[in-house]
């Protein structure tokens, strides 16, 4: 059953798809922190999703980033 309501699912499918799947490869700390911290934050999000919310959120997302998060 999908427990993540449509606006929710939009908000974090705008922050994965912002994401830059690069940001290991920055000289600049502050930009290195700001994408790490995003990306766990996210990843802590997507681990209490059930699988319909997964696939609902997939929807929404890139298909590079939402690779890079797992949800493919």
């Amino acid at each position: 059953m999908k427990t993540l309501s449509n606006t929710r699912a939009e908000k974090i499918a705008r922050n994965i798809n912002a994401m830059d799947i690069h940001f290991q490869y920055s000289d600049d700390m502050k930009v290195w922190r700001f994408w790490n911290n995003l990306s766990d934050k996210l990843r802590e999000i997507i681990s209490t999703l059930n699988n319909a919310d997964i696939v609902f959120l997939t929807s929404k997302c890139d298909e590079t980033k939402a690779k890079y998060f797992g949800l493919i």
